[in-house]
């Protein structure tokens, strides 16, 4: 009776499919339509059979590897040049997985916070961007908001990557959207968005956990991770809040599994939740990137940082400061600022217009990275020189002189000794602003547009980029 029903159970497993059981699997970063990065090793990864050789193949390329014992493999390939569409093979003896149509290129992440997030069709671009066609030289893919107290392997769902047209466009990230129509055209190879980005979040959620203890160990959300991990471990069932999930939960989540990836740069667009404690922010933002570059393996891996827009009431608080930290972390590492100081708006945290914020993503990437023949630098203060009663400010960083838009330039304040600030009467000489009060004999101290939400925006590069808001004290370094 026994070896009958066990011979009908055979008979019944062997009618079902045989996926059922299979234990190949490729990275859920992988799909259908993905971009794979040019000119940098490709390496393909999953899970099999413990001991199992996996075989992978794309385009001329053939290579293979043996899982380990925790079922893991990795299969590096070479790399290759702007090039496709290919098919990716993958085989481990009678199990098989694959993908179409990808396409080798050029990929970038967009990443960052809620103006990160903000949809195409939250904006106010969206209704001529959804009757603008499609762009199948354009790829996205939208990464899951997952975090986790340990890092992980894969995702919460599967990934879908999909070619940009009007219908999928309106989900995805309207920086990221406008950053990649600018982008793609002037390097003519298609180009792949990537976006992970989580509202309300802070930049040491996203930084690998032994990276910022060894840059930042006293950094207090590292103490709070720790507190949100034991409490989720003693109340398995309780929902944990990602806004008190504490440092390096977003790097477990979103950016450890695609941890074999490799990129052309980085959009990052962040900066809000961390205005509660900006004294921190330059070295956070330094040690996430320099904590990027090591996960990814890419040493001098691209990074483009947006600085925070105005907001909020005109007063100084943590706002500008981390603004400031913006400027001077993108100074040390020598990477792009993108300044949108006026592209905000006094009465929302989430301003709806993301195409000129997108563009200038794309010129700043073009130009400092792609080293094409565009204006993508705001002018930048590069010295200040105090002269008996006046204070004359050099801006370098742009081709051509400043330029004034409105009746005068607005937004200067220059101090003595006391640091009691007045506003100062501006005069453009060149690529030069001399500056000057009566209240004030001896200026040693200059800052520009420090307020949350400026007044008024009137100096900017020719090419339509405003100056950067920046402050300096005699003695000190820009």
């Amino acid at each position: 009776m026994i070896h009958r029903i066990s011979k009908i159970l055979s008979l019944f497993l062997g009618f079902l499919p045989a996926s059922l059981f299979a234990e190949l699997s490729v990275a859920s970063y992988y799909g259908d339509h993905m971009v794979l990065q040019r000119d940098q090793p490709i390496c393909v990864w999953g899970t099999a059979t413990p001991g199992a050789e996996v075989q992978v193949s794309l385009s001329s390329q053939k290579a293979s590897g043996k899982a380990e014992p925790d079922g893991k493999w990795k299969v590096m390939l070479g790399p290759l040049p702007a090039s496709g569409p290919f098919e990716l093979k993958v085989d481990s003896g009678s199990e098989k997985a694959g993908f179409k149509d990808l396409m080798v290129g050029d990929v970038w992440l967009v990443s960052g916070q809620s103006n990160m997030v903000l949809a195409l069709q939250s904006t106010t671009e969206w209704p001529a961007a959804k009757t603008a066609g499609a762009f199948p030289a354009i790829r996205i893919c939208k990464l899951p908001g997952d975090f986790s107290f340990t890092p992980a392997e894969k995702y919460s769902r599967g990934l879908q990557w999909m070619l940009l047209d009007s219908p999928r466009a309106g989900f995805f990230s309207a920086v990221g959207y406008h950053f990649a129509r600018t982008l793609q055209p002037a390097i003519g190879v298609t180009v792949g968005i990537v976006q992970g980005s989580v509202g309300g979040t802070q930049a040491e959620q996203w930084t690998r956990d032994a990276d910022l203890k060894a840059a930042i160990p006293d950094n207090p959300l590292i103490a709070e991770a720790a507190k949100a991990r034991a409490e989720s471990e003693a109340n398995p069932t309780a929902k944990a809040n990602i806004m008190k999930a504490g440092a390096s939960v977003l790097y477990n989540g979103i950016i450890h599994p695609m941890r074999y990836a490799k990129f052309a740069g980085v959009v990052w667009y962040q900066g809000e939740a961390n205005s509660r404690s900006p004294r921190d922010y330059r070295p956070v933002l330094k040690t996430l990137v320099q904590s990027w570059r090591g996960v990814f393996g890419q040493p001098q891996l691209p990074f483009v940082i947006v600085q925070l827009p105005n907001f909020g009431l005109p007063k100084d608080d943590g706002w500008m400061r981390v603004q400031e930290a913006q400027r001077l972390a993108a100074k040390d590492l020598g990477l792009p600022l993108v300044v949108t100081i006026d592209q905000g708006s006094a009465t929302t945290i989430h301003p709806p217009n993301k195409a000129e914020v997108g563009r200038r993503v794309g010129v700043a990437a073009l130009q400092s990275i792609y080293k094409k023949d565009v204006e993508g630098t705001s002018p930048n203060p590069s010295a200040v020189k105090f002269q008996g009663q006046t204070a004359v400010v050099d801006f370098d960083g742009f081709k051509g002189n400043l330029v004034v838009r409105g009746a005068s330039v607005q937004g200067f304040e220059i101090a003595g000794t006391d640091k009691h600030f007045y506003p100062a009467t501006a005069a453009v000489e060149g690529r030069s602003v001399k500056l000057s009060n009566t209240s004030v004999s001896q200026p040693k101290a200059v800052r520009y547009l420090w307020a949350n939400s400026p007044e008024a925006v009137t100096l900017y590069s020719p090419a339509g980029l405003p100056a950067v808001p920046f402050r300096f004290s005699e003695g000190e370094k820009l």
